[in-house]
C-alpha cells in the first residue's frame, strides 16, 4: 500500500481515520476506531464517538501533532466496557493509535498505518448508559521516569517475582532480559534452572525486601541446593567496633569504623565509557595499622577499574600472596553481576562474610595504611573506571549480546530500557545503523579515533 503521506497528497483522498488497540493487563487486546476498519487481519469496532488528540487530517511528513494526554469516548449502550471494566481493568493498559486512510465504503485500508501515540491508559473517567471515557498519557511526556532508577538504601531495591510467570521471567538469563523488573532479584525456585528456597512445599509469593527474608528465601548467598545467589541489593551492614593495636602501640584501643550515612537515598550512577568517578564510601574501619572500608561504584555489569586514587594516592591492585601492607591495595569485589560477593574483609568470628553482597552493584575493597588514612574519617576515592556493558543488535536488529561501548547509540537504547520501553516500541535495526556510523574512525590531528564517543555518568 502507499504511504499516508503521499495518500493525503490525492486529489481525491480516501477518509483518514484513527485505529486504537488497547493491550489489555490481561493479554488480550481490544481495537476501536470511529467507524468499522478491517487492517493488518483485524477488525476494528467503530466505537470511537470522539477524541481531542489529533486534527482529521495528518500534519505533515516530519511531525505530527499531539498532547501528552490523550482523552476519547467509546459506545457505551450494550454496557460492553463496563462488563471489561469489572472483568479486568482498563488501568495500566498499553494504548496504540495508528492513523492511516481508508475507503469507508468497503471498510478497508488504502494505505499504510504510521502510529501517533503510544500511552498508558488510565482508569475510566466517566461511564454513563451510553458513553465511556478514558484518557492515557502519552509514553513519550511521561515524566515520572526516573533515572538513575536505584536508589542507595538498607532495603533490596529488587522487585520480587511473586507469581509463576514473573519466577519463569526471572528466571531468564539472557542479555536481552537483564531488563526485566524480576531479573535482578531472580527468585525462581518452582522453574527450570531456578533458584531460592520453598517455603515447605510451595514458593514465596511476597518479600519484605530486608536482609532476613532474603536470608530465609536463599537469595542472600546460597540456596539450601547450594546454588550461589548473593542477589540481595539494601546496603544495611556496618562493621562493629573491635580491639586493635597499632605497630608501635603497648595498649588495645577501640577501632575507628566511619559509617558513611550521607550515601543513603543518594541515586546509584549509571557509569558510560571510560572516565574518572568520584564514587561512595559506604564505610570504613581501621585494625590499628590499616584503613578497610569498601566503595560502591555503580550500577553492574561494568567491564572494569583501571585506577585508583585515595586522598591523591595511588593504590595498586591487590596481588594474591604479595605484602602490600606498605602500599595499600584494592580488588574489584564485584563488576556488578546479579550474583553479588561479600567481602572477606569484614567476618563474623570464623564463619564466613558478613557484610552486604551488593547483587547487580558494582563495587571495590580498598585497604590503605594510616600514613593514607587513620580511619578518623571518610577518605576521598577517585577511580578511572570502563563503564557500563550495554546491550547492543546487528543490522538486522538481532541482539548480539552485551559488551562494554561508549557509542551513544547503545547508550541512548540503555536509557530507553531503563525508562522501561520494551523492544517492541523500538527500531534496533536503525540504532545498529546509527552505531556503526557514530563508530567510525576519524583523524584530529593525527589523533584517530571513534567518530562520537560518549563518556558520562548519570548520577541525578
Amino acid at each position: 500500500m502507499q504511504s499516508p503521506f503521499i495518500a493525503k497528497e490525492a486529489a481525491a483522498a480516501d477518509t483518514p481515520v484513527f485505529l486504537f488497540e488497547c493491550n489489555m493487563t490481561d493479554g488480550t487486546a481490544q481495537r476501536w476506531s470511529s467507524q468499522t476498519i478491517q487492517w493488518s487481519g483485524n477488525q476494528y469496532a467503530g466505537r470511537v464517538l470522539k477524541h481531542n488528540l489529533f486534527e482529521a487530517q495528518v500534519a505533515s511528513d516530519t511531525q505530527i501533532g499531539g498532547s501528552p494526554k490523550l482523552s476519547f469516548e467509546l459506545a457505551n449502550a450494550d454496557s460492553y466496557f463496563s462488563t471489561v471494566e469489572q472483568q479486568t481493568g482498563f488501568k495500566g493498559a498499553q494504548l496504540v493509535v495508528r492513523s492511516l486512510f481508508a475507503d469507508t465504503n468497503t471498510g478497508m485500508a488504502t494505505s499504510d498505518a504510521i502510529v501517533v501515540f503510544r500511552g498508558i491508559v488510565n482508569s475510566p473517567e466517566q461511564i454513563t448508559e451510553t458513553t465511556f471515557r478514558l484518557s492515557a498519557l502519552n509514553r513519550m511526556s511521561m515524566q515520572r521516569t526516573q533515572l538513575p532508577e536505584v536508589s542507595v538504601q538498607r532495603l533490596c531495591p529488587w522487585r520480587f517475582p511473586a507469581t509463576a510467570q514473573q519466577r519463569a521471567e526471572a528466571t531468564d538469563g539472557s542479555a536481552v532480559n537483564k531488563y526485566s523488573f524480576f531479573y535482578r532479584c531472580g527468585y525462581s525456585p518452582d522453574q527450570p534452572g531456578g533458584v531460592g528456597n520453598l517455603n515447605g512445599s510451595n514458593p514465596y509469593t511476597s518479600c519484605a525486601q530486608t536482609r532476613s527474608d532474603c536470608v530465609a528465601r536463599g537469595m542472600f548467598s546460597r540456596d539450601v541446593n547450594g546454588n550461589t545467589t548473593a542477589r540481595y541489593g539494601g546496603l544495611e551492614y556496618v562493621p562493629a567496633s573491635i580491639l586493635v593495636r597499632g605497630a608501635g602501640q603497648k595498649n588495645y584501643q577501640l577501632s575507628n569504623v566511619q559509617a558513611n550515612q550521607g550515601v543513603y537515598n543518594d541515586p546509584v550512577p549509571l557509569i558510560y565509557g571510560t572516565q574518572w568517578h568520584m564514587p561512595d564510601v559506604v564505610f570504613s574501619r581501621n585494625d590499628g595499622n590499616l584503613t578497610r572500608m569498601e566503595v560502591l561504584l555503580c550500577m553492574g555489569e561494568i567491564q572494569g577499574v583501571l585506577t585508583v586514587l585515595v586522598n591523591d594516592i595511588v593504590i595498586p591492585q591487590g596481588v594474591r600472596g604479595q605484602n602490600m601492607t606498605s602500599t595499600g591495595w584494592w580488588n574489584l569485589m564485584s563488576a556488578g553481576q546479579r550474583n553479588g560477593n561479600q567481602d572477606p574483609n569484614f567476618g563474623d568470628g570464623g564463619s564466613g562474610p558478613a557484610g552486604d553482597p551488593y547483587g547487580s552493584l558494582a563495587y571495590l575493597s580498598v585497604v590503605v595504611p594510616n600514613q593514607i588514612n587513620d580511619g578518623s574519617s571518610i577518605p576521598t576515592v577517585q577511580v578511572l573506571m570502563q563503564g557500563m556493558k550495554l546491550l547492543t543488535f546487528d543490522v538486522n536488529g538481532s541482539a548480539i549480546g552485551a559488551q562494554f561501548s561508549s557509542n551513544p547509540a547503545w547508550v541512548l537504547l540503555d536509557i530507553l530500557r531503563r525508562s522501561a520501553y520494551g523492544l517492541n516500541e523500538i527500531d534496533t535495526a536503525s540504532f545498529a545503523a546509527a552505531a556503526a556510523y557514530c563508530d567510525g574512525w576519524v583523524t584530529i590531528q593525527s589523533w584517530v579515533r571513534s567518530r562520537f564517543p560518549v563518556f558520562s555518568a548519570i548520577s541525578h
